[in-house]
């Protein structure tokens, strides 16, 4: 039955959206009634969130002995890696301020109800950032659910095993174990995510269609995915045009035919790591060096889901705007920041996007509400994000390439 369930998952979501939105208008005074299971499966989320970012850093980290062997090759495939997470979180950022989507849409009823007040501050005051970064007791960061104060500690530790590679195995063996446990304990939770999003879903509707402001908010999250596949298209563009511009011999046609079977699998599979075979297959066929390939492509597979950053500082600063909070400069890169390094963190992780939303938006002062939102949007935005972070990774492999002069 659970096996059924599980094969089934996506269409059980689908039935759960438009029931949720049949009785949401047809009988709306129920949803109040069974708050208390959203409410569950948020906090579910919540205590499987931070173990895993923290687990995840420390071992992705801990891991990366093969950078002393790879030397150049890692070392531009790292700083490739962290520039495209980098340009496509301010693409995000810069898109999304830029177009400003959020007027018309109803705050209270699309959020489940929730009270506001308009706001231009978030959890970090900048005369502090150190001292909220770097705190003295790391299990009150834990108690708190301060996301960077965990994501700094983890790094650093991750960075002390690296150097400790000896010493570090049963720690890092540990915390493997660990974070396997929690994405199992986080694979359960999921089982509870159609009915949280039948409730969840089924109360933002109730409360759009009593408040009259239904066609507003549906109208409103169309326009913020419309918005964020130009943003996608923008950093899917980039690449495609630079590995166009350092192979002569390659056009712009033969890039993409070749890629077709990547964006095929990508789109089926909505997953980095079932299309990696595929991608290092592409790679190879297009001109990149093997041991570059062989390499980077792993690496991304499990590290470098730019698109996936740049969905969540999107989602941030669109929640951000129609809750009527105006982040300044300063407080866009701390969040951008973390969309990063939660990326890196939980990537290759089932349900990625709700862990690095619970933590980004926790940080962001967004309702957690927010995320069943996106759950309905996040099966067809997940594909299409899939398929333009494993082209680009792809696209990275042919430009670390041509930055290595020695033969492959």
């Amino acid at each position: 039955m659970l096996k059924f369930y599980k094969n089934h998952q996506g269409k059980t979501i689908l039935v759960a959206v438009v029931a949720a939105f049949v009785l949401g208008i047809v009988t709306p005074r129920i949803f109040p009634h069974l708050e208390f299971i959203s409410s569950t499966f948020i906090n579910l989320l919540k205590l499987c969130a931070l173990p895993i970012v923290l687990t995840s850093l420390i071992v992705t980290i801990g891991n990366l002995n093969q950078l002393s062997d790879l030397k150049i090759v890692a070392r531009n495939s790292v700083i490739y890696i962290v520039l495209t997470e980098i340009i496509a979180v301010t693409i995000g950022l810069v898109v999304f301020n830029l177009v400003d989507i959020s007027g018309n849409i109803h705050a209270e009823s699309l959020l489940s109800g929730a009270k506001y007040t308009e706001s231009t501050a978030t959890a970090i005051i900048p005369s502090q950032i150190f001292n909220y970064i770097f705190p003295s007791n790391i299990f009150q960061s834990l108690v708190n659910f301060d996301v960077l104060p965990i994501v700094a500690f983890s790094i650093m530790f991750g960075i002390t095993c690296a150097l400790n590679q000896n010493k570090a195995r049963p720690v890092l063996d540990f915390m493997h174990s660990a974070r396997e446990m929690f994405l199992a304990l986080l694979n359960g939770v999921m089982y509870l995510a159609p009915l949280a999003i039948f409730v969840l879903i089924g109360t933002s509707v109730a409360e759009s269609y009593l408040s009259g402001a239904l066609s507003n908010n549906l109208w409103g999250l169309l326009r913020f995915v419309g918005l964020f596949f130009v943003a996608l298209f923008i950093h899917f563009l980039w690449q495609l045009m630079l590995v166009v511009s350092l192979y002569s011999e390659l056009g712009i046609k033969r890039v993409l035919t070749e890629a077709l079977p990547i964006f095929t699998t990508a789109f089926v599979s909505s997953s980095s790591l079932a299309t990696l075979p595929l991608a290092l297959e592409k790679a190879e066929l297009l001109g990149g060096k093997k041991k570059v390939i062989n390499f980077m492509l792993p690496i991304c597979a499990s590290m470098n889901f730019a698109s996936g950053m740049m969905y969540e500082m999107a989602a941030c600063l669109f929640f951000m705007h129609i809750l009527g909070i105006h982040p300044d400069l300063l407080q866009q890169i701390l969040l951008a920041l973390a969309c990063i390094l939660t990326g890196i963190a939980v990537g290759g992780i089932p349900e990625t996007s709700m862990v690095s939303f619970v933590t980004v938006f926790g940080m962001a002062n967004i309702p957690l509400s927010a995320i069943a939102i996106l759950m309905p949007l996040d099966r067809i935005v997940d594909r299409v994000r899939t398929m333009v972070n494993i082209f680009g990774n792809t696209c990275g492999t042919l430009i670390v390439s041509k930055s290595i002069k020695d033969n492959p």
